[in-house]
């Protein structure tokens, strides 16, 4: 396995934790992983990236035009991340999984063409809504990565995330935790 990555929100937002599951992922799979945050205001709702590559790399930080899968749990960072993802490659297109709340749209009619252009296959779901639905909005990071794992080309299968989720939950959050993924699976692809 050889990859990179990006997950981009806001602070608050559970940009970490989603990171630390997938680091959890590649441990359990004993594939080196390499990582890095970069942070804006993120104490008050401001950018938080994280580049993660999965593999033999000798740096941590993903170049533009590199990233094989963009994690987007917010519109704005996620265009703002989108010059990270690269163009279709050895028959394999790059991924883009975004949060889009009802009313905004993604990706805007300025870039879309040129997603398109790239090959790069783009996937959009509410993990707002669901997660208000479950009287939690914390839980949107894992229901848009359980989307994630719904989708044909996803990094990870739906049972290792559901499998790190839980190693990486106290015991007071696993439940809801694993319900949200579970949630977020389980939505129209």
């Amino acid at each position: 396995m050889k990859s990179q990555a990006i997950i981009a929100g806001v602070g608050g937002q559970g940009v970490l934790f989603a990171t630390k599951i997938f680091i959890e992922i590649a441990r359990h799979k004993e594939v080196p992983v390499l990582g890095s945050q970069t942070f804006g205001m993120s104490q008050r709702g401001g950018s938080v990236m994280t580049h993660l590559k999965l593999g033999q790399f000798s740096s941590p930080m993903v170049r533009e035009g590199d990233a094989d899968l963009l994690i987007g749990l917010d519109c704005m960072e996620s265009h703002r991340a989108l010059p990270y993802l690269r163009s279709r490659q050895n028959g394999r297109n790059a991924m883009c999984v975004v949060n889009a709340p009802d009313g905004q749209a993604f990706p805007d009619q300025r870039v879309a063409e040129l997603l398109e252009e790239m090959q790069v296959s783009v996937h959009t779901c509410d993990a707002d809504a669901v997660a208000l639905r479950m009287h939690n909005p914390m839980m949107a990071n894992l229901v848009l990565l359980g989307f994630a794992s719904s989708q044909p080309d996803f990094l990870f299968a739906y049972e290792e995330l559901r499998q790190a989720t839980e190693a990486l939950s106290g015991a007071a959050q696993r439940s809801v935790n694993l319900e949200a993924l579970e949630r977020g699976h389980a939505l129209q692809r």
